[in-house]
């Protein structure tokens, strides 16, 4: 009998210890965690906001996510978003997108994952190109936090 509770306590003893062991020490993140930030620009309009765009920057060390949507709810012409990203004054990356009717969903990654520290900002600015004119929004900037 205290053969077989010797057995059974030891075989507990080595699957307790197998999972305490087994378990893998907290690492350390290669990169460190910012706080997403939420965009809303829209083209200034005395009848509402027809021209916008919103959505979400997930930051990363050298890069940065941006997932949203750019609306033009006019009847003519385009709406381009502009995104920038810079570290301090310097301009690292940018890119747009654009829709010509409706509403258009989409991705863009911003950055240089060759530069050290990559960047602090992004400055997000959406434009509704009419016919004959084009008018745009205060830049909005967001910065890594």
């Amino acid at each position: 009998m205290i053969g077989i509770r010797r057995v059974v306590a030891a075989a507990a003893l080595a699957m307790t210890l197998g999972a305490v062991v087994g378990v893998p020490a907290a690492s350390a993140r290669t990169e460190a965690a910012w706080n997403d930030d939420y965009f809303n620009v829209c083209v200034p309009d005395s009848n509402g906001c027809y021209a916008y765009t919103l959505g979400w920057i997930s930051w990363s060390n050298r890069s940065a996510n941006i997932t949203g949507t750019v609306v033009n709810g006019y009847s003519s012409g385009y709406v381009t978003a502009y995104f920038e990203a810079y570290a301090g004054s310097t301009k690292i990356d940018s890119d747009t997108r654009t829709v010509y009717s409706g509403t258009r969903d989409f991705p863009i990654s911003l950055g240089d994952p060759d530069r050290v520290g990559g960047f602090d900002r992004t400055k997000v600015t959406v434009c509704w190109h009419g016919p004959t004119y084009k008018v745009c929004s205060e830049p909005q900037n967001h910065w890594r936090d």
